[in-house]
């Protein structure tokens, strides 16, 4: 019997769920934007913001989290790109959804 939970999902890496407050610096607006984390794996991670950021993907952000270690000017600062911009909750709930990939080390 083939397992089908893991035939859509072609990730290499798991993702945890991880739900905190986080604050990002959006290269392109030069403005720092708070954010809720929905979960993270060893590459990337999925996060909530306003929907009023104008971000798209292909953009460079900065993640400031205590914990987080990575290629940055200041600790607890990774450098990521967005890769995936969801707009589906954007009306009905506020906020984007959008995934960003960590700038390999």
């Amino acid at each position: 019997m083939i397992d089908s939970s893991n035939i859509n999902d072609r990730r290499k890496y798991s993702r945890y769920p991880m739900s905190t407050g986080i604050q990002f610096h959006h290269g392109p607006s030069k403005r720092q934007v708070s954010a809720r984390s929905v979960d993270i794996s060893e590459t990337g991670m999925l996060m909530y913001i306003p929907a009023t950021t104008p971000v798209r993907a292909g953009q460079s952000v900065y993640v400031n989290m205590a914990g987080l270690t990575g290629r940055s000017a200041q600790p607890g600062q990774v450098q990521a790109t967005v890769v995936r911009v969801d707009r589906s909750d954007m009306t009905s709930k506020g906020y984007l959804g959008i995934g960003v990939k960590f700038a390999a080390a």
